[in-house]
């Protein structure tokens, strides 16, 4: 991944746009992490802070990914920074959120913050989805790796983050916020739940624990088995045809989901 572009190497027209916005930039502070745009700075002047992230138009992958993550703001309003504008300029896709002064969540089994994060998952999964079929079905993901009869018991009306790394998480003033809703998806209620869980085990919660942590939220004890099942094996069999044997480990973590 190339490193984010900094204030100072946007192009001329970009930064007069924004500060025609927000007004002149004060500081200007870049955010390493992100995988689907190609800037992410924390933009502060006289009379306020803002998070902004851009993608090149060029990069279609990222380019749509940031669309989408604008145009389902509002849907996911209980649980995320609410979108403030949206503009193209100079050959880039701009967003601009709410600043949430906050830190990323931790993971590790010693942390309180697991519960933070369980009540941000329990926020979120009250959100509802845009009508119009704007968000793809999360089978369709999987596509390349199902077997017959695994479309219909994944299906689900749920709208799901499918990305609750810690970075995407979170915390300010005992809140939890779900960020970078690059990569939606319309499925079971308990996908989110269940891939923390298998993302606590990676940061060293043994299984029995993370297992405990998922018991918290009935939709996943109410889930059909056949659905939990299918759901572990199209996950790893989509890892091990994307990663080979370095998908072993985390392929691990999600058969201990089921254990």
């Amino acid at each position: 991944m190339e490193p984010h572009v900094g204030w100072d190497e946007l192009p001329y027209d970009v930064k007069a746009l924004i500060e025609k916005r927000i007004g002149t930039v004060l500081s200007a502070k870049t955010v390493p992490e992100g995988l689907t745009c190609r800037t992410a700075l924390i933009l502060s002047t006289p009379s306020e802070t803002l998070f902004l992230k851009g993608a090149l138009i060029a990069d279609r992958s990222s380019l749509e990914a940031q669309r989408m993550e604008a145009d389902i703001n509002e849907a996911v309003g209980r649980v995320s920074p609410a979108l403030r504008w949206e503009a193209i300029v100079d050959e880039w896709h701009l967003i601009a959120f709410d600043f949430v002064d906050g830190r990323h969540a931790d993971l590790t089994p010693q942390s309180r913050d697991a519960a933070i994060v369980a009540d941000a998952l329990r926020r979120a999964g009250s959100c509802r989805a845009p009508t119009g079929g704007l968000v793809p079905l999360l089978a369709e993901r999987y596509r390349q790796v199902l077997r017959p009869g695994d479309s219909e018991v994944l299906e689900g009306s749920s709208l799901l983050h499918t990305d609750t790394n810690p970075h995407n998480l979170l915390i300010a003033s005992q809140r939890g916020y779900l960020v970078d809703w690059a990569m939606p998806a319309i499925g079971p209620a308990w996908v989110d739940a269940a891939q923390t869980a298998v993302r606590l085990m990676g940061y060293g919660w043994e299984p029995r624990d993370a297992r405990m942590w998922l018991s918290g939220f009935p939709e996943w004890g109410h889930a059909n088995p056949a659905a939990k099942s299918a759901f572990v094996r199209v996950v790893c069999d989509d890892a091990t045809a994307r990663f080979g044997p370095y998908a072993k480990e985390e392929n691990d973590r999600y058969r201990a989901l089921l254990a």
